[in-house]
């Protein structure tokens, strides 16, 4: 499960980002579980990571966009989705040589009250590098 924590909201409405501690330990739980799903709860904060590799740059990267927009198309379909931030990180394993791309999805699903209309940026828009 990859909930980080329950939507919280400032006096303003606006949507609080969720404490580093808790996302941390989001992502633990993430990596022992074994079912590689997103979860769409709603009105809480998740977090994901699209993960691929390739024999080369190029092909990690067809392979990650491959399922980004999976997890996009998915998530999406999802009332009160909206994404937060995107992290890409990239690296070379020195035994095979084989590249490695990530891509960690810091996302919210809001309840309905609170929920958007869909926000007409790009999947990669607000993503950093790392």
């Amino acid at each position: 499960m990859a909930i980080v924590s329950i939507c919280t909201y400032d006096s303003q409405g606006k949507l609080v980002r969720p404490d580093v501690l808790d996302i941390s330990r989001a992502k633990i739980r993430l990596d022992l579980d074994t079912g590689e799903k997103p979860t769409f709860d709603r009105g809480h904060t998740h977090v994901f990571v699209v993960s691929d590799m390739g024999i080369t740059a190029e092909q990690a990267r067809e392979r990650v966009s491959m399922r980004l927009r999976r997890f996009f198309d998915r998530a999406e379909d999802v009332r009160g989705f909206r994404k937060i931030a995107m992290e890409k990180s990239q690296s070379k394993n020195r035994l095979n040589l084989n590249t490695t791309i990530s891509y960690e999805i810091l996302y919210v699903v809001e309840a309905d009250r609170r929920s958007r209309s869909r926000s007409p940026e790009s999947p990669n828009a607000g993503c950093q590098q790392g």
